[in-house]
Parts: structure tokens; C-alpha cells; sequence
């Protein structure tokens, strides 16, 4: 069982602008961002990470005892039963990737800690997570 991963520098760069801007652990900055990658419909199967030379995070602090439903989530997402390496080494890794580029991006947009937390379930933008995931 895969119990650590990297992060590219670029995504642990963000993910540290995240977590000092929002006053947020980077593990939950992390559980937001898979959030955020999962409500896209696209697949994160081709996402190449640029490195592997960023901030390496333990398997339990990105998803506690929720791993089962983690996993359950990105299988449902790609539309196939994934191996344990598979699930934890690409597949969650990539939606942490492409989830903290999405939160960084709007972020920057609104640029405000409490309007940018209240615009994740706001469904007026069409983007909401609220409406894909609950």
C-alpha cells in the first residue's frame, strides 16, 4: 500500500499561498482541492505532473479515515475499479494537482479568504461542488 506522495513545486508553492491566505492545514486545503478537481468532468488520467520535487504528504493526513470513500469518489469519477497504487500514487495525486491550480486560479479572481470559501457552494457560477458531489 502507497503511503506517501510528492507534489510537483509548483502545486506545493500554491498549496502554501492556499494555506497562509486562508488560514487553512494544507491537508484540508488538499480534501478541498480533490473536491474541487472531482466536480470537473474530465478524466485525470494524462495529468503529467511537471516534478515530484515538492512537499511530500503521508496518506492519513490527506484523507484520515475517509480513505475508503476517497477511493470510492475517484473510482466513481473514472468510471473504473483502480488499483490501491493506481488510486493513492496517480490518481489522487493528480486530482490534488489539478484541484489546487482550480482553487489557486480562483482564488487570485476573487482574492478574498471568506467570499472565495463562500463561492465553493455558491450555485449561481455554474462551477459549484455543492451541485456535482452532493
Amino acid at each position: 500500500m502507497s503511503t506517501r506522495l510528492r507534489l510537483s513545486e509548483k502545486t506545493s508553492y500554491r498549496l502554501n499561498i492556499l494555506t497562509n491566505k486562508l488560514g487553512l492545514r494544507r491537508n484540508i486545503i488538499c480534501r478541498i482541492a480533490i473536491g474541487r478537481s472531482l466536480a470537473e468532468k474530465n478524466t485525470v488520467k494524462d495529468l503529467k505532473p511537471e516534478d515530484s520535487s515538492g512537499i511530500e504528504l503521508n496518506r492519513y493526513t490527506i484523507t484520515g479515515d475517509q480513505d475508503d470513500l476517497y477511493r470510492a469518489l475517484v473510482n466513481q469519477h473514472e468510471e473504473k475499479r483502480l488499483n490501491d497504487f493506481d488510486y493513492f500514487s496517480k490518481y489522487l495525486r493528480n486530482h490534488i494537482e489539478r484541484g489546487v491550480s482550480l482553487l489557486f486560479e480562483e482564488y487570485n479572481k476573487i482574492n478574498s479568504p471568506i467570499d472565495f470559501l463562500v463561492s465553493l457552494f455558491d450555485e449561481s457560477d455554474g462551477r459549484s461542488m455543492q451541485k456535482d458531489l452532493f
